[in-house]
């Protein structure tokens, strides 16, 4: 008897199936018309460690889970618009583990790490100086959006007020970081989808704090 062969799964369904494993641990939102039991609130860390993964996919040398996965973070923009931005920033920012950078160079701390993932999810400002790559030192009030880990070292990438522009800043140098006042979340979506838009050179050439 001659067996028939397997159909091999479109990208498209790669991404449904993929799309829909995130439904179910949190991401978006059940389909119009379906019946699931209520899922408790993704936490926030899994979240986001889940849409690394994802933004990672296309470095690790597969070529169909990295369709995968750009199928499954594209069907997120229907259900999950934030996460679908980010998904898409980490792909052009997160490349790699900072840790492969050489050592004579100073690492981010861990307080400094806890307080900026504090007010990224909390949407707030914050405020810290800064001395940038030429040694000159300011102090910057910016609405922080995400932390990417290129080679170079983790980076903040925030809307910086004294400027009216977005720019990345090197955790490591930064100091007394100190949460502001205030609640920019109505505006966070605007400013990812323009981080993103200046990134992809849809917008305006981007500067290097």
């Amino acid at each position: 008897m001659r067996l028939g062969r397997t159909p091999s799964l479109t990208r498209r369904a790669l991404g449904s199936r993929l799309a829909g494993a995130a439904a179910a641990i949190g991401f978006g939102h059940a389909a119009a018309g379906t019946t699931v039991n209520p899922s408790p609130a993704l936490d926030p860390e899994l979240r986001d460690a889940a849409l690394r993964g994802l933004a990672l996919a296309g470095y690790r040398g597969d070529p169909v889970s990295a369709a995968a996965a750009n199928a499954a973070l594209a069907r997120l923009a229907e259900t999950d618009p934030e996460a679908a931005l980010l998904g898409q920033i980490y792909q052009l920012l997160d490349v790699r583990p900072a840790g492969y950078w050489r050592d004579d160079v100073a690492e981010a701390t861990a307080a400094d790490l806890a307080v900026l993932h504090q007010v990224i999810r909390a949407a707030q400002p914050v405020a810290f100086r800064y001395c940038d790559l030429s040694g000159q030192v300011s102090t910057r009030t910016v609405r922080p959006l995400a932390l990417v880990h290129p080679p170079q070292g983790v980076k903040l990438l925030a809307w910086c007020e004294a400027r009216a522009d977005f720019r990345q800043f090197f955790v490591r140098s930064m100091q007394d970081l100190a949460p502001q006042a205030g609640d920019f979340s109505k505006d966070r979506m605007a400013l990812l989808q323009g981080l993103l838009d200046k990134e992809t050179g849809r917008g305006e050439p981007r500067v290097n704090s």
